[in-house]
């Protein structure tokens, strides 16, 4: 990718790619979710997954949360940027997204930081199929926790970010734009549209 894309990339962020500003965690508003929708991030075209190859890291279930009784309680969806991201797999080379989001809903998250840091340490840190580079970094705002982890899946460098909020959890992959790990903080200001726009609100709980 070269340096106009990766700059429409950061600019469609809301500018620079400087620390994420955390936020306290705010208590449960009761919101719940109906179901997931095809999300909208800025300068992005994204769709619903479709086709046999796996794009993503899956976020482990947390079998001890009330399940979702809805249809569709997890989706899938990817998203491309204006450059074209291939990726040599296994022999061939395949078109890979710029993100990867996966969104599953829950009847309740009672506590989602604790719950973000199990989905982290099952579903990313005990991956075999990662290596993880560096150490992950923690942001809360006032509806959900974020933990952002770079790391290395085969041989591309991936940030990887994990969230949850009262009624969701989910994943999120970001490919290498520029063969390079893109940043967290970027990847944080990309997981923040992705959860904002990607669910559609049901249920109020009392």
């Amino acid at each position: 990718m070269g340096a106009v894309g990766l700059a429409l990339l950061l600019a469609g962020c809301g500018g620079d790619a400087s620390e994420p500003q955390a936020q306290s965690l705010g208590k449960d508003t009761g919101i719940r979710y109906d179901k997931s929708q095809v999300p909208t991030v800025k300068n992005m075209t994204c769709d619903r997954k479709r086709g046999s190859i796996r794009y993503g890291l899956n976020a482990h279930k947390v079998e001890s949360l009330p399940e979702h009784k809805g249809e569709k309680a997890s989706e899938d969806y990817v998203c491309h940027g204006p450059d074209r991201i291939s990726l040599a797999v296994e022999g061939r080379t395949v078109a890979a997204p710029h993100i990867a989001a996966e969104y599953d809903l829950y009847g309740a998250v009672p506590d989602p930081l604790k719950t973000v840091k199990t989905v982290y340490g099952e579903s990313l840190a005990e991956n075999d199929e990662r290596t993880l580079v560096g150490g992950a970094e923690t942001v809360t705002t006032k509806t959900a926790a974020i933990i952002c982890q770079k790391n290395v899946w085969e041989t591309f460098p991936m940030t990887t970010c994990l969230w949850a909020n009262h009624g969701a959890v989910g994943a999120v992959d970001f490919f290498p734009p520029a063969g390079r790990h893109p940043e967290i903080a970027e990847a944080v200001t990309r997981t923040k549209e992705l959860i904002a726009t990607g669910l559609v609100e049901g249920s109020v709980n009392s």
